[in-house]
């Protein structure tokens, strides 16, 4: 029984040293398994720390953008509303102008007009006026050629009176 006692406890001495050795081998998986946890967790709040700037930095220029974007958009609507208003009034003054060109023209081509007809009537009037001093000048000479006529026959009178008186003084004396 001796015997078989040996081989027993030399099994379980075998057992033993390889119940050691799984210890010793798990107790350095262990230690391996704790550094890559401590480094992995370190690592992994390393990434999280990354990312939580990443995020943050991400959000602030999100924000950024999108304040960016209502200001752009507000300026943009103030410039579109500008523009329609400046049209508008643009519109609004070409349409007076328009309307002033128009009465003015409307106005020149009434004076136009009028000037025409003055330059016609004066026309005719100047025709008239050319006929009325031929007229005058026939009229002037005959009234010249009248009063010439007159005067001879006043001279001729004078003159035969001064030569009858000048006979009835010879007759006299």
């Amino acid at each position: 029984m001796k015997y078989l006692l040996v081989p027993r406890s030399f099994n379980i001495l075998c057992n033993l040293a390889q119940v050691l050795e799984r210890a010793r081998k798990a107790e350095a998986e262990a230690g391996a398994l704790k550094t890559q946890l401590k480094t992995e967790t370190t690592t992994s709040k390393k990434s999280v720390q990354e990312m939580k700037a990443a995020l943050s930095e991400s959000t602030a220029l999100s924000q950024k953008s999108e304040r960016e974007y209502l200001t752009l958009r507000d300026s943009i609507k103030g410039l579109v509303e500008s523009w329609k208003t400046d049209t508008e009034r643009l519109r609004e003054e070409m349409r007076q102008r328009e309307g002033k060109w128009k009465a003015e023209a409307e106005s020149m081509g009434k004076k136009h007009k009028t000037l025409l007809e003055e330059v016609k009537n004066a026309k005719v009037a100047r025709e008239e006026v050319d006929v009325l001093l031929e007229e005058n000048r026939k009229a002037a000479k005959e009234i010249e050629q009248a009063w010439q006529d007159d005067i001879s026959k006043l001279k001729e009178d004078v003159e035969r009176s001064s030569k009858e008186t000048d006979d009835a003084k010879d007759v006299a004396k």
